[in-house]
Parts: structure tokens; sequence; C-alpha cells
């Protein structure tokens, strides 16, 4: 293998690149994003990319976002389903990887650079266990051991185990939320779709009316998350959205705190995605990174796990790339 063939497939965007596998950087030779919902399947994809390359790969791995079992993935928010087997045999690809999306943004740490992360709280890092919390389109969680012995990452889906309350107002939303389906996930409430949720719930529940400019913003569009967001920034911002916002980074920072302990994480807690990196510098974490240290008895053991943000806008894509290197050699 010299020249192969990576790729992020989620539900909003696929990225797909070329590397050179001799490259000890992995930085792409050529590297392409698609809007997901422009094609019909994943194969499309692949085709729109490789028209536009002078080279035949013979080697693929792909990341994608939902279950991947006995070489099908399902991409959870988009109707795709992705055989191995099919693919290798469309595009002559003597040799294919499948993985779960977190699973290579869980890989990619092992090549993470300092310039690519944000510290939130400083702990005691320590021993080979790290946990990955992403809310994106969807929410995914993972961890990387990384040893002298073992190098292994895995996504999981853990992001739609049941959402656990922590105080009055989570409470209420719970209530809220199960009248409207059951059960509720995590993924339910802090992936990006759930930020639109919470806006309801203060809306709806809590009596909340926001800003005449975030409400004539919001009139006929399908996708309100990046409103809310944007209405929560600046000086001039909308206090309702500022509500949102906040709710979201506390069951979040939770959430991180709970997957840590869970995997006893004490070479530290990292959170992926788009959302965060966008929010850093503009919004008070203090909410966040409160909850992520409210956890009891275990505070101490908590408090030594450090959390940070992963700024590097193609992990997955370079985690896949790992991946890829590590199975051909």
């Amino acid at each position: 293998m010299t020249i192969f063939l990576a790729g992020d497939v989620g539900g909003t965007k696929c990225e797909l690149a070329l590397f050179d596998s001799s490259d000890s950087a992995l930085l792409p030779i050529h590297k392409k994003r698609f809007a997901s919902k422009e094609y019909a399947d994943f194969s499309a994809v692949i085709r729109d990319f490789l028209s536009g390359c002078d080279c035949q790969p013979q080697f693929a791995g792909f990341g994608v976002a939902g279950p991947v079992d006995n070489g099908i993935a399902t991409v959870t928010n988009l109707p795709w389903r992705i055989n191995k087997s099919e693919i290798a045999a469309e595009f002559n690809f003597d040799k294919i990887l499948l993985v779960n999306d977190l699973t290579a943004v869980c890989a990619s740490l092992s090549v993470m650079k300092e310039s690519d992360l944000v510290l939130l709280h400083d702990g005691r890092p320590r021993g080979e266990v790290k946990a990955v919390v992403a809310p994106g389109t969807g929410l995914g969680e993972g961890y990387l051991i990384d040893n002298d012995q073992t190098f292994l990452a895995r996504g999981s889906e853990g992001g739609h185990t049941n959402f656990a309350p922590t105080n009055e107002l989570q409470l209420k939303l719970l209530g809220w939320a199960l009248k409207k389906k059951q059960p509720i996930s995590y993924e339910d409430l802090i992936a990006g779709p759930g930020i639109a949720v919470l806006y309801d719930f203060f809306v709806e529940e809590m009596n909340l009316a926001p800003k005449e400019e975030v409400a004539a913003a919001l009139e006929g569009i399908a996708d309100r998350t990046p409103v809310i967001v944007e209405g929560a920034l600046g000086i001039d911002s909308c206090p309702l959205c500022n509500q949102v916002v906040q709710l979201f980074l506390e069951i979040l920072g939770s959430e991180a705190g709970n997957l840590g302990l869970k995997l006893y994480a004490t070479a530290g807690v990292y959170i992926g995605g788009g959302i965060l990196p966008r929010l850093i510098d503009r919004v008070n974490l203090s909410g966040l990174i409160h909850a992520y240290l409210d956890k009891g008895k275990m505070k101490s053991l908590i408090s030594s796990m450090p959390l940070s943000v992963i700024v590097k806008n193609d992990a997955a894509l370079i985690g896949v790339a790992c991946c890829c290197v590590r199975a051909a050699s």
C-alpha cells in the first residue's frame, strides 16, 4: 500500500482524501468535502471523488457515523447502508477497512498535537485510557487504549443511553420531553438537533420568548440549530438562546464526566465534534466544567482526568488514515 483512500462519512457531510502511507505526518494529498444529503448513496460520493483524481487507490478505509457490524455500516442519520464487499467490487479495491466514525476520532488522539486541543480542565494524566464524547449530527462516544503492547480505538453507541437529569431544571426537561417521545437519550438533547429541542423546552414549558430578530430568523427554516447558537453569541445576545446553549453545555459536561468514570479514563476525556470548537472563547464554559466535575464521592477521581476539546476539524479523517496504516502494517 502506498496511496490509499480514507473517508469520514457523516449524516451532514462526507470528507474523502488520498494519503501516502509513507508520510508519517499523514497529510492529505487530495481532499474534498461533500454534502451527504445531496447523494442517493455513498457509492455516488466515491465516484464523484475519484473522478477528480488521477490514480486508482487499491486500499480504502471509511469511518461511518453509525453502527458497523460484519462488514456492513448503517448511517444513523441517513438512509445509507454501506456494504464493504459491494464497495470493494464496484471500485476494485483490494482491501477495505470499515469502522465507526468515533473509532476513527479515538484513533486520531494518537497523533494529536498540542495545537489540535484546547484544555478546559487540567488534571493529572496517567495511564493509557482516553475517552471521547463528540456532539455533532449525532452524539458519538468511544475510547482509546494506547500503550506499548496495545492500540485499541473503539467507538460505541453510548450516545443513545437514557438521559439522566441532575437538577430540577433538567427534571422538568425530561418530563416535558417524555410527553413527546420515549425513551429520551443523551443524543436527543446534546447532538446538534438537540439544541432545537432544548429551545422548544424553554419556549413551551418555561414560557420564555426569543428576541424578535431570532424569532424572525427561525421562521420556516428546517435546521434551527445554527440560528439558536448564533443568537447566544455576541454582546447583544438573546437571553433565551443563552439559556439553551448553557443547558446544552451543562448536560454535555455531565455526560463527559459520566464517560470518564465509566471508562476510568485517567489519560483524559476529550470532547470532539463540530459544535464546541465554535463556542470556545465565545460563551462561558464554566457550567460545562462544573457539571463535568460534579461527581460526588468521585470528584477527586474525575478531577484527576484532564478535559480537552478537539479543535482539529478533520480529526475523524486523520483517524481513519491512522487505522488504515495500522491495518496494512
